[in-house]
């Protein structure tokens, strides 16, 4: 429609794009927060887990070591060790008074630091132990192959020996650091399908959202439409009466015409606005027991056109009378114009079981608009695309009937307004 290129839409559809971007931004702040603060949690977790298992090794250890009568290492207790046996670098140094520390077991040697750096690492356990059996050491280091690694050295101290050991145990500086890879990775995904999630579905409910406020626009474009369309021909005869300087008898026939041109204004605008408010959803039909003959009557009446003949019979129908005023009269207007090239020929009204049929003896249903006649802005052999059919088919529509055009025998169009017909028992009492 010609409101999807006006200026307002582009105005929603610029709001729609910065409501879906705010989401997207927020969103994503909100998902990187999470995963940093979800990653840095696991980290720290895995880091006192490699913390706990070194400590463990290195503590496990230096209780399973001893010495022999002759003051010489008893590795064996530590080499048998399940301790000593897993994933976690051992390196047992010794040192007697006043000599280097010496190497005298070593396992899973990549985990451990340079040579010079283990002995730093056992002087620190020494001194931090101040003679105090099994107090170990944590220190962050870097292993020889280039990774880092948590040390813990825990020292060893005899009553009947000099000599002082140290066990060293090292390992990574995070427990399993392929598992805490593959969590950085799982949240970095996960969480970007999750932002582009948000953002599909931020630009459909940001849309939805304004598919309302894009229908109400459309129907104000499609009233302005209609109103200036419908009111274009009354208005322009209207001038053309005024300027034409009608004789002194002519005038009360000009005037005459120029409050029929009025009326029939004026009945568009209220049937536009009621359409317009009804669409929309301001107001609903009003729902009033009613006689359908005589109201078309009224309307034949109101019409005074020699042509018209009524037939009617009492038909009692529930709905709007002001909307089926107006698509009763469209009808017949309608017949009036299509009818008017035989001024001779009759345009009937037949009115019974809440149906309302005009009938004119014009050229029949133009093939052009016989597929859709009910559509706003067909037109057919004269060109005219009003809206005086399409209202009343949303008439029909609103009210729970139907509406019809076809060929009458003879030559001619049958117009057709249904409605259900009222149930007059509701309300009376039962015998």
């Amino acid at each position: 429609m010609s409101s999807h290129r006006s200026p307002a839409v582009a105005r929603l559809r610029r709001a729609r794009r910065l409501m879906t971007g705010l989401v997207t931004i927020i969103t994503a702040a909100t998902v990187l927060v999470l995963g940093y603060v979800a990653a840095t949690i696991d980290s720290h977790a895995r880091a006192i887990e490699a913390d706990r298992q070194v400590e463990k090794v290195a503590g496990g250890l230096a209780r399973a070591i001893q010495h022999d009568e002759k003051n010489t290492l008893d590795l064996s207790t530590v080499i048998d060790d399940e301790l000593a046996q897993g994933g976690t670098g051992v390196v047992v140094l010794v040192r007697e008074p006043g000599q280097p520390w010496k190497q005298t077991h070593t396992y899973q040697r990549s985990l451990m630091p340079a040579d010079s750096e283990l002995s730093t690492l056992a002087t620190q356990v020494e001194d931090n132990s101040e003679g105090t059996l099994y107090r170990s050491l944590l220190r962050n280091s870097t292993a020889i192959t280039g990774r880092p690694v948590t040390v813990s050295g825990t020292p060893v101290y005899w009553t009947d020996w000099d000599n002082i050991v140290v066990i060293l145990a090292a390992d990574d500086a995070m427990d399993n650091p392929d598992d805490h890879l593959m969590l950085v990775w799982a949240l970095l995904i996960g969480g970007t399908l999750l932002v582009l999630a948000a953002t599909a579905v931020a630009y459909l409910l940001s849309g939805r959202s304004q598919r309302q406020a894009l229908h109400m626009l459309d129907e104000h474009e499609q009233f302005l439409g209609d109103a200036a369309h419908e009111l274009r021909t009354p208005l322009t005869t209207l001038k053309l009466l005024t300027e034409s300087r009608p004789k002194p008898d002519e005038v009360q026939q000009t005037l005459a015409e120029a409050r029929k041109l009025a009326d029939r204004m004026a009945r568009l605008v209220t049937g536009l606005l009621a359409r317009a408010r009804m669409q929309t959803g301001i107001a609903e039909p009003e729902r009033t027991m009613l006689r359908l003959d005589q109201l078309a009557e009224a309307v034949a009446e109101e019409a005074a056109d020699d042509r018209i003949l009524v037939t009617a019979h009492p038909s009692v129908v529930v709905g709007d009378p002001q909307l089926l005023s107006l698509a009763i009269r469209n009808m017949l207007e309608n017949g009036l114009t299509h009818g008017a090239v035989n001024r001779s020929a009759p345009v009937e009204i037949h009115i019974a079981e809440g149906r309302v049929s005009v009938r004119d003896h014009g050229p029949g249903v133009d093939p052009i608009m016989s597929a859709s006649p009910f559509n706003r802005g067909s037109a057919g052999r004269t060109g005219r695309n009003g809206i005086g059919l399409a209202l009343v088919a949303w008439v029909a529509q609103a009210h729970g009937g139907n509406a019809a055009i076809e060929p009458a025998v003879g030559g001619g169009t049958i117009a057709t307004l249904w409605l259900p017909p009222a149930d007059i028992t509701v309300g009376v009492p039962a015998r």
